[in-house]
């Protein structure tokens, strides 16, 4: 078992731009978080959040205004030989047009130097594209490009696979086998998944633990069970509904929904909201809850939907 974190980022920053303050942009604003090893872990937020900055720098791709960032407890600007236990998918898969998919991983493996015709032909099988490998990744849909990317991304069989929108412009067949190979990696071979995706009901599926990015900044970071295990909304049907809503409204937000009501609350509360409906004289027919999703919390949140950055 890896004993260090798989990612440990420290008040990691960056701004963009020059001398003058009007000028400059704060992407990232000092961030703080660890990702355990063997682990799948959601980084999450809308448009212009940080995320892909982030991810940048974590790789060494641009390097930061303040802080600093490791992998497996080494800092990857001063020990670059880390990023070799790393594969990654960054804004997209780019390869080769006018080469065959084979063919594509044939070239990243020789440059990589870790060439193993065996693997390349296994790794396309396992995101399946075997029967399309012989053809050239021009007449490749993005969805396909993104199965390539995710094989190149683990042509070296890394110990941590950092996946920026990996299900993009799959169908949902093609997202639920990503997410069953994703699962797998983590929970059969050991290795860390770093992923951000816009599709809040797929990380919600997937991940064990997420950080929501707001503005450059971390707002919220924890297992997802709970973080999502507060609230939860309750659907009351009750008579009269009025009388259920006026009794009810200055202890817990309440909604009237077709004749019922929809209160934002804990499950916790629910045996007291049933109380306070009865002593009040009010019948009451059918409670039931429902579990607050991600994207619901997520909304919550940032108070805006996720989205590519």
């Amino acid at each position: 078992m890896e004993s260090s974190p798989a990612i440990r980022i420290d008040d990691l920053g960056k701004t963009f731009g020059g001398l003058r303050k009007r000028k400059r942009i704060q992407a990232v604003k000092g961030i703080t978080f660890e990702v355990p090893a063997g682990t799948v872990y959601g980084f999450l937020g809308p448009n212009g959040a940080g995320k892909t900055t982030t991810i940048r720098m974590l790789l060494d791709l641009i390097h930061p205004t303040r802080g600093n960032a490791y992998i497996f407890g080494q800092h990857v600007h001063r020990n670059h030989g880390v990023l070799r236990r790393v594969g990654a998918i960054v804004e997209g898969a780019m390869f080769y047009n006018f080469l065959t998919a084979r063919r594509n991983l044939e070239v990243l493996a020789r440059t990589g130097d870790h060439y193993d015709a065996a693997r390349i032909d296994a790794l396309l099988e396992q995101v399946g594209l075997s029967a399309r490998a012989g053809q050239r990744v021009k007449g490749y849909s993005t969805g396909m490009k993104q199965r390539l990317g995710l094989a190149a991304a683990l042509l070296n069989d890394p110990d941590l696979l950092i996946l920026d929108e990996p299900t993009n412009g799959l169908d949902p067949s093609g997202m639920h086998e990503i997410r069953e190979f994703i699962r797998d990696l983590a929970d059969r071979q050991g290795k860390t998944v770093f992923l951000s995706s816009h599709l809040l009901g797929e990380i919600e599926q997937i991940c064990d633990r997420v950080a929501i990015i707001n503005h450059g900044l971390i707002v919220r970071e924890g297992v997802v069970s709970d973080l999502l295990a507060g609230q939860a909304q309750l659907h009351v049907e009750a008579e009269p509904v009025e009388q259920a809503a006026a009794l009810l409204h200055e202890r817990w937000p309440v909604t009237a929904v077709n004749g019922a009501l929809s209160i934002t609350a804990t499950r916790e509360d629910m045996p007291h909201i049933v109380r306070r409906l009865v002593e009040g004289g009010v019948d009451v027919y059918q409670v039931s809850g429902q579990r607050q999703t991600l994207e619901d919390y997520f909304l919550e949140v940032v108070g805006e939907a996720p989205g590519h950055d």
